[in-house]
């Protein structure tokens, strides 16, 4: 399964592994481990030792278990089975049926289990606890032990917790020590099986056989273009906590942006544009991968974290160019940095590699003025074509500014006025430094916020403005400008920036681009619903069933549910609805989110 991987990548995967190796086992045996070192005196009585036998070995026997069913799944999933393969088990009704068919097609894997149970007996039955009587007599044999007990148990919990890194160990996180196809090599079934049990699992539908679904939605979009493929540069430039409601272009009656706003009006502006999710850690896979948020738990923290992508790092990466995440955050927050490799970036720059705490913030990262101008001179050591994505983060929380522009800024209503004029002042110091590269003109940048923030607007407080952000295309050397008022989403970018410079293969994308819209629908989840944008009209589903309609365009703060009124288009949406749900849970379930 593994053919390309080079011995010494393969002996790499093996060494960084033993990080969650170490989590499978500490996590398995930690109660072994606990009444293994209590410093009683029962510890040497047989019965108390056997107790230690049946617990070890029943420990270890269930989860070597599912370590030994990847021998035979993992070819069809391409990754280690997590939570989900319960789902996936439990949802046969004919499992009883099944699993004798299963045992003769795979009994060389039962074979291997029952194998590896017996040797796990006969080692454990090899361990001879000798001990006098009189170890626990004197204090300082008591004290000894309790220590041992201590450290111990402050050794598991570390094994468990991954380290001393900033967050727990997850199953992202293999992303960082291997490419993303070798990452199953350095992940175990035991570590991906506990960290997903608490992740809710997406299920799958089939509301259409495959011909209904395909003339419904399809995600492939197939190689039409004729034009050659224009490797310009991408920049996608990802603003913290930028609602729509802080720009002209919403019309709130105040801006706190007079450099985007002005921007603006050289750009190709959607100006019905929504996010996916409502955090940093949605947002950003839904900007930069296409994947929408449509689950309780993040993706990024998902079981399903490991999935092959496409992206547009892994797509634009096979086609030669270099490929760059830019976040002056600490290194580990959220799992960014994991995330990047798992989406096919080449380089990841953070705090720790912009090198000067004289620039933190001292709560996320480094400002953002210093470190976009650090973007630009990364950018341009990068060979071209290159694809990068920046994100900044001052406008986040505690929405502090340098000392040196306290009180600068015009004051506004909201607690988060000045971070965000301060992001604003310095991305027109980044596209002043910019515009002095030999890469800007042959560049696309993108402008897009990973969610929204404060509002004292209705409209923007109510679940179909609080979804608004601002969306534009800029390119310095040609006339894309205007606006497209559909309304479009974080997941469209993928494909219509693919679009934009006349990508001439196949490729796989759940949003769709501007250029080629079978409908304009945009999706996200929010308090347990799942929500469907179609231009002026904000659909709920619950179920998979309407639970509303509002026209949020006529009726701001949403007061007037009208299901029931336009019972053909409700129809129509939500067999749009249906179609792609269907075919998003199937691939992402599946490990099929991107053509091979």
């Amino acid at each position: 399964m593994f053919s390309e991987v080079t011995f010494g990548s393969f002996l790499s995967d093996c060494f960084f592994g033993l990080r969650f190796d170490t989590f499978a086992i500490c996590a398995v045996n930690v109660l072994f481990i606990i009444f293994s070192l209590l410093p009683v005196k029962q510890f040497y009585g047989k019965a108390y030792q056997k107790f230690l036998k049946y617990l070890f070995i029943i420990l270890n026997s269930v989860f070597l278990l599912p370590n030994c069913v990847d021998f035979a799944y993992f070819p069809f999933i391409k990754k280690r089975s997590g939570a989900d393969l319960f789902n996936q088990v439990g949802g046969q009704t004919d499992i009883g049926k099944l699993l004798p068919q299963y045992i003769r097609d795979f009994w060389w894997v039962l074979a291997i289990y029952i194998l590896l149970v017996i040797l796990l007996i006969w080692l454990y039955k090899r361990i001879k606890v000798e001990s006098p009587p009189a170890l626990l007599t004197s204090l300082k044999s008591k004290l000894t032990i309790a220590g041992i007990f201590i450290l111990a148990c402050g050794l598991t919990f570390l094994g468990i917790r991954g380290g001393f890194g900033r967050n727990p160990i997850d199953i992202i996180d293999a992303g960082i020590y291997a490419a993303p196809s070798e990452v199953p090599l350095v992940l175990n079934t035991t570590f991906t099986l506990v960290k997903s049990l608490d992740k809710k699992e997406l299920k799958e539908y089939k509301f259409f056989n495959d011909t209904e679904l395909r003339a419904l939605y399809n995600p492939v979009y197939k190689k039409r273009d004729t034009l050659p493929f224009a490797k310009k540069n991408v920049v996608i430039l990802i603003l913290e906590s930028y609602a729509k409601e802080y720009t002209a272009g919403g019309k709130a009656g105040v801006s706190y942006t007079p450099f985007l706003d002005s921007l603006a009006k050289h750009c190709f502006v959607f100006s019905n544009s929504f996010a996916n999710g409502s955090k940093s850690i949605e947002g950003i896979p839904a900007i930069l991968s296409g994947l929408p948020h449509l689950m309780e738990n993040p993706y990024i923290n998902s079981s399903y974290s490991g999935n092959v992508q496409s992206s547009l790092a892994s797509i634009l990466g096979k086609e030669g160019y270099s490929t760059a995440f830019f976040h002056g955050g600490i290194n580990g927050t959220m799992n960014f940095d994991s995330y990047a490799r798992m989406a096919g970036y080449q380089n990841y720059f953070g705090r720790n590699e912009y090198n000067n705490d004289d620039d933190f913030d001292g709560f996320w990262g480094i400002w953002d003025e210093p470190y976009l101008q650090y973007t630009v001179k990364k950018m341009s050591e990068l060979k071209e074509p290159f694809h990068s994505s920046i994100f900044t983060l001052s406008s986040h929380h505690p929405y502090f500014v340098p000392d040196k522009y306290k009180g600068k800024f015009p004051k506004g209503t909201l607690e988060n006025s000045a971070s965000i004029a301060y992001t604003d002042l310095s991305l027109r110091k980044f596209f002043e430094s910019a515009q002095k590269t030999p890469w800007y003109k042959n560049t696309l940048f993108v402008l897009v916020a990973d969610h929204t923030s404060l509002s004292d607007h209705p409209f923007y407080k109510n679940i179909a403005g609080q979804q608004c952000i601002p969306i534009f295309f800029y390119s310095p050397s040609d006339s894309l400008t205007g606006e497209d008022q559909r309304s479009f989403s974080q997941i469209d970018i993928v494909p219509s920036v693919l679009d934009y410079l006349h990508y001439n293969k196949s490729f796989f994308a759940f949003g769709q681009s501007y250029m080629r819209k079978q409908n304009n629908n945009c999706y996200y989840y929010i308090n347990g619903n799942l929500m469907l944008v179609a231009d002026s009209l904000l659909l709920s589903f619950n179920n998979n069933e309407i639970r509303s309609v509002h026209n949020f365009k006529r009726d701001s703060v949403l007061g007037k549910n009208l299901m029931g009124k336009y019972p053909q288009l409700e129809t129509k949406l939500s067999r749009q609805f249906k179609a792609f749900i269907q075919t998003h849970n199937a691939a992402v379930v599946n490990n099929k989110m991107s053509l091979k």
